[in-house]
């Protein structure tokens, strides 16, 4: 009969702690190695587009990804076309009245 006890925390942390197995009985077909798990972890972090820090970066001025379709492009969120527009006649404003003001000439 098997033994069915139920593996706590204390059990886990003995058994890392002397370097025993946790279940002894329990037979491995195929062994992982690091290199192995390595490259799962890998594979699996380059299907996660919406990881990084440019995506943090990006959710702040694109709206959220929609997970049901990822490859669709973002748009821009109302704050970030906005503000854009306020930054544009700014700069607008300012490149007009510099350009378009007289030039003055000093003669000696």
């Amino acid at each position: 009969m098997t033994n069915d006890r139920q593996i706590t925390p204390q059990d886990v942390l003995e058994a890392i702690v002397s370097r025993q197995p946790l279940c002894e009985g329990v037979v491995v077909d195929h062994s992982v190695t690091t290199d192995d798990v390595l490259a799962a972890f890998e594979v699996s972090m380059k299907r996660r587009s919406d990881l990084g820090v440019s995506n943090r970066a990006l959710n702040v001025f694109l709206q959220p990804r929609n997970p049901f379709e990822p490859d669709r492009t973002r748009k821009p969120k109302m704050e970030t076309v906005i503000f854009g527009l306020l930054f544009a006649i700014v700069v607008a404003a300012f490149l007009f009245f510099n350009l378009a003001a007289p030039r003055l000439e000093v003669r000696p």
